[in-house]
């Protein structure tokens, strides 16, 4: 009886999983960018257990294929979608012609970009899959909290916070299947339209934006990884970051710090410290004046 039980608790386990597929946009033309960004990009991810039951793809912007020599890479170009009916761990997608060279509207989500990231939702339709998560190739996911998150997310679709510029951070998200009617219609206008709108950031339909998590875009000022982050994102090529080990216990000042980061009145207060640290300055300058 108790064989059965646990079978029945696995079964109902694998039903519960969503098939999910994870992708970056990329554009390369030289092989040092090719290494040190989408290739620590590959390995990261590929080397951590959250992938495990997950599917790696790369939506690329025409760039030089012959850069890429890792076997383990599926390289497919756009007239080739849906003629394999078993995915690979690891894909990359490219588009025969590029379009992100013009970048007179919008220099960070360009046409390019706005092509390759809508494509990832005519992969998942075309094999299936029930989740789409978007973590750009400079963006990296740190804890085990926040691996943990993503994995149990069934709805909505979810990005998280960049508190640098108080707006929800576009280089991760999260796109269940309940969005994904959603998604095509957002994606209706076309690339060229999408990239007029202005910021992904800040025109995405974004049902969920979630705080709670440390994390930001430290590697504009730092290159180095700091304690106690769930996710370091605009990382530079030369920045190498490490993952949390899913058996290693959290520290106490990363417990404190999460901790105080989770309610909103720190984080309020965080964002305006300068602006409060100033105000503080100038009233004990009146009263030593006065």
């Amino acid at each position: 009886m108790a064989l059965q039980d646990f079978l029945k608790v696995i079964t109902t386990t694998n039903r519960l999983k969503m098939k999910t597929l994870i992708f970056c946009t990329s554009h390369f033309d030289s092989e040092e960018l090719y290494k040190k960004r989408y290739q620590k990009w590959i390995n990261y991810y590929n080397y951590h257990p959250f992938t495990n039951d997950k599917h790696m793809y790369l939506i690329d912007d025409c760039s030089d294929l012959k850069l890429v020599t890792d076997d383990e890479i599926h390289t497919f170009n756009e007239d080739e979608l849906g003629k394999f009916q078993n995915e690979d761990k690891i894909n990359l997608y490219s588009f025969h012609n590029r379009k992100g060279l013009n970048w007179s509207h919008n220099s960070a989500n360009n046409e390019g970009w706005w092509r390759s990231f809508c494509t990832s939702l005519k992969i998942a339709e075309k094999y299936n899959y029930q989740k789409i998560i978007h973590i750009e190739s400079d963006a990296f996911l740190i804890s085990k909290r926040i691996f943990d998150h993503i994995d149990n997310l069934k709805m909505g679709w979810t990005a998280f916070w960049a508190p640098k510029y108080n707006f929800s951070e576009s280089c991760v998200q999260v796109i269940c299947k309940d969005q994904f009617d959603n998604f095509r219609d957002f994606a209706s206008c076309g690339y060229h339209e999408l990239s007029k709108k202005g910021l992904a950031e800040k025109v995405i339909p974004f049902t969920n934006i979630e705080r709670k998590f440390v994390g930001d875009r430290y590697g504009e000022k730092n290159n180095h990884q700091m304690k106690g982050l769930d996710y370091f994102c605009q990382t530079k090529l030369d920045t190498i970051i490490t993952a949390e080990s899913s058996d290693t216990l959290e520290g106490f000042n990363s417990i404190v710090w999460r901790t105080l980061w989770s309610l909103y009145l720190f984080r309020l207060f965080w964002s305006a410290r300068k602006v409060l640290l100033v105000i503080i300055v100038i009233g004990l300058l009146l009263l030593f004046i006065i």
